[in-house]
């Protein structure tokens, strides 16, 4: 059976933030480094008049911050959630 699809069906979400586990393995750093690249990241954010979730940073803004290309980080993302991480 082959996947099913309605009209006016975009597919699944698009994830728009990197969490820990993700800053993690594209970094290369240990738990409190994401964590604070994190905050950083909010932090900007905050200022520019954003919304931001403690624990999730927007992964547009880790981009241009990282110099890691969209790409990539979408890779991550969808790994991680295939690890259930």
């Amino acid at each position: 059976m082959g996947t099913l699809s309605a009209p006016g069906v975009l597919g699944a979400a698009v994830t728009t933030y990197v969490t820990a586990a993700d800053v993690m393995k594209l970094l290369g750093c240990r738990h409190n480094k994401a964590y604070e690249v994190i905050r950083d990241i909010n932090k900007t954010a905050a200022r520019d008049g954003n919304i931001c979730v403690k624990g999730k940073a927007n992964k547009y803004l880790f981009s241009e911050k990282a110099g890691i290309p969209i790409d990539v980080i979408n890779a991550v993302i969808e790994s991680n959630k295939v690890k259930g991480v």
